[in-house]
C-alpha cells in the first residue's frame, strides 16, 4: 500500500506562494523470508524545478528512539551504518526521486517499523513510514513412535513437529486408519506445533505410508514428509506338499512350510520321535528328498516358524503307500468299475425292453380298437344298402328269393341245424369229399361260421358280393357245360325240392376232379374262397 505523505517541518514555511507539496510513495506492510533479500520502497514525486537532496532511512527501536540505518546523498554517494554494513545497498542509482534499499539475507531482527525521511530543494523536509515483517518458514521433522507388533492396542506410529513464524499448520496423508493429536507452543519470535498419529497395529498396516504434511505462508509449496510403517507379526505356519499319491520309489518329493512374518522368520525341520530319515536336505523352508522315497520315510514331520514376535509350527503326518497294495487296489478299482458298467448296461437294456412292450401293447390295442370301429360302421352301412335294394328287386326272381334267404339267415344266429350245415360244408370244402358215381353228396351251407367273427365276415362278404352282382349284368362266371341248359338247371331245382333250402343250394353245385364247384347259372351265385354261399 503507498503512503502520500505531506511536507513537514521548516520545509513547509519556505514554501513560494501557489505552489503545491511533493508526495512521498512508500509501501505501509512489507514481508520478508527469513534468509531471503527484501526491498524497502520510498519514492518522492517531485515538483517542477524541485529535486531531492539527501535520504535518510531510520529504524524506530520498541521504546521509540531511532537508528540510522544508511544516509543517501546526492554529493557524498551512499553511508551504510553498522551492523547493516554490508547488508544494505541503494537499488537504483541516479536522480535521488527513487530512494529505496536493499536489505539483503534477512534475519528476524530485521522486523520493525523503518522511516524514509527525504530533503528537498526548494520545498523542505518529506517522510514515509512502513513495518517490517520477517517470515520464518518452518522446518518439519518427523519422529517415528515406538515399534510395532500385531496385537499392541493404541500405540503412537509417527509425530511431526513444525515451527516458525506465523504459526504453521500440520495434517497427515495415509490409508491407514488412526487417529491424531495436536499441541502448540509459543516462542518469543515463532511458534511451534506437534502432531501425534495413533493407530492400532495390524499386519495389513507393515510398509503402508504415514505423511506429515505442513503448510505456511513462507513456503512455495507444502512440505512432506514421508515415513514407511513397520509392523512386527508372525502369520500361522503351515505345510505344502505331502498328498496321498505318495508312494515307494517317487522321486523329487518336497515339504513346503509356509510361514510369514516381519522381519522374515527362521523355519526349522525336525521328525516327530525321530531323526531326519538320510538323503533328507533342508533348503530354507523346503525339505527336500534328494532320493526316492521308502517306507521308513513315513511319520510326522514338524515345521516351526519363528522370529523375535512369536514362535510357532505346523504338522505333517508322511504316509508311504507300497507298490504291491497300490496294485491290489487298481486291481479291485477295475472288477468294481466292470460290475459297474454290466449294471449300467443291464439296467438301460432293460428299461429300453419294458419301454418296448409298453409301446407295442399300446399300439396293438389302438389298432384293434380302430378295426372293430371301422367293422362295424362298414357292417352297419352294408345292411342298409343291402335291405334296401332288396325290397326294390322283383318278387319272382329266383336269385331275389335265395338273396332275401341269404340275408335273414346272415342275421339270424340262433338254431342248431345252421350250426351243422356250417361244419358239414366247411368240411366238404377243405377235404373234397364227394363220390362221382352216386351224385353228389348234399352238402349243408350256411352263410355263418362257428365264431361270431367269422359270422360276421361271412354276412358282410356276402352282402357286398350280392350288391355287385345286382348292379352288374349277370355274367355266367364259369364256362357252360355242355349239353347242359338253363331250364335243365331249374328242373334240377325243383327236383331237390323247393322246400329245402339246403337242397336247393346244393342243385347249384358241381363236382369235378374231386372239387364241388359251382354250376354255371344267370343268377350268379357261387361259392367264396372261404366256403360260403353267395
Amino acid at each position: 500500500m503507498w503512503v502520500l505523505l505531506l511536507p513537514l517541518g521548516l520545509g513547509s514555511a519556505l514554501l513560494p506562494p501557489g505552489c503545491r507539496s511533493g508526495v512521498v510513495e512508500v509501501e505501509r506492510s512489507v514481508t520478508a523470508v527469513l534468509g531471503q533479500d527484501v526491498v524497502l520502497p520510498c519514492r518522492y514525486r517531485a515538483q517542477e524545478q524541485e529535486q531531492v537532496v539527501q535520504v535518510t532511512w531510520l529504524k524506530r527501536g520498541p521504546t521509540g528512539e531511532g537508528a540510522e540505518v544508511a544516509v543517501l546523498n546526492q554529493q557524498h554517494g551512499e553511508h551504510v551504518l553498522e551492523p547493516y554494513a554490508g547488508r544494505v545497498l541503494r537499488r537504483a542509482g541516479g536522480a535521488l526521486e527513487d530512494g529505496a534499499i536493499i536489505l539483503r539475507n534477512a534475519v528476524q531482527g530485521d522486523e520493525g517499523d523503518y522511516e524514509c525521511h527525504l530533503i528537498t530543494f526548494p520545498l523542505g523536509n518529506f517522510e514515509g513510514r512502513l513495518t517490517l515483517k520477517v517470515l520464518v518458514p518452518p522446518l518439519p521433522i518427523l519422529n517415528p513412535g515406538p515399534p510395532l507388533e500385531e496385537g499392541q492396542g493404541r500405540t503412537l506410529a509417527a509425530s511431526c513437529t513444525a515451527e516458525g513464524n506465523p504459526v504453521p499448520s500440520v495434517r497427515w496423508e495415509t490409508e491407514v486408519r488412526g487417529t491424531n493429536a495436536t499441541r502448540r507452543s509459543a516462542h518469543a519470535r515463532s511458534a511451534s506445533v506437534t502432531s501425534e498419529f495413533f493407530l492400532v497395529p495390524g499386519r495389513s498396516m507393515n510398509g503402508k505410508s504415514l505423511t506429515c504434511v505442513v503448510a505456511h505462508p513462507g513456503l512455495r509449496h507444502e512440505k512432506r514428509i514421508t515415513h514407511l510403517l513397520s509392523v512386527a507379526y508372525l502369520s500361522d505356519a503351515s505345510v505344502l506338499g505331502h498328498t496321498e499319491e505318495w508312494q515307494e520309489g517317487m522321486e523329487g518329493a518336497t515339504l513346503t512350510c509356509l510361514g510369514d512374518g516381519n522381519p522374515p522368520p527362521a523355519y526349522n525341520w525336525t521328525r516327530l520321535n525321530a531323526p531326519l530319515p538320510a538323503g533328507v536336505r533342508v533348503k530354507g523352508d523346503t525339505l527336500v528328498f534328494q532320493r526316492p522315497l521308502a517306507a521308513a520315510d513315513a511319520g510326522d514331520y514338524v515345521c516351526r516358524v519363528s522370529n523375535r514376535v512369536a514362535t510357532k509350527e505346523a504338522r505333517a503326518n508322511v504316509s508311504i503307500k507300497s507298490r504291491v497294495a497300490d496294485n491290489e487296489v487298481r486291481r479291485v478299482d477295475l472288477v468294481s468299475a466292470s460290475v459297474v458298467v454290466v449294471g449300467v448296461i443291464a439296467a438301460v437294456l432293460l428299461c429300453v425292453l419294458v419301454v418296448v412292450v409298453v409301446v407295442m401293447t399300446l399300439y396293438h390295442k389302438r389298432k384293434t380298437k380302430r378295426i372293430s370301429e371301422k367293422y362295424e360302421e362298414e357292417l352297419t352301412l352294408t345292411r342298409e344298402n343291402s335291405i334296401r335294394r332288396l325290397h326294390s328287386s322283383h318278387g319272382t326272381d329266383t336269385r331275389t328269393q335265395l338273396e332275401e334267404t341269404l340275408q335273414l339267415r346272415a342275421e339270424s344266429r340262433q338254431g342248431s341245424l345252421r350250426g351243422d350245415s356250417l361244419r358239414g360244408t366247411q368240411h366238404l370244402l377243405r377235404h373234397g369229399e364227394c363220390h362221382r358215381g352216386g351224385g353228389v353228396t348234399p352238402v349243408p351251407l350256411s352263410l355263418q361260421s362257428e365264431e361270431p367273427e367269422g359270422r360276421s365276415y361271412s354276412t358282410l362278404s356276402t352282402v357286398r358280393e350280392i350288391e355287385t352282382q345286382t348292379e352288374v349284368p349277370a355274367a355266367p362266371l364259369l364256362p357252360t357245360l355242355a349239353g347242359k341248359e338253363p331250364k335243365e338247371e331249374e328242373e334240377d331245382v325243383a327236383a331237390v325240392g323247393g322246400d329245402d333250402p339246403i337242397k336247393q343250394a346244393m342243385t347249384h353245385f358241381v363236382q369235378e376232379n374231386g372239387m364241388l364247384q359251382a354250376k354255371p347259372t344267370t343268377n350268379g351265385i357261387y361259392i367264396n374262397g372261404r366256403g360260403h354261399l353267395v
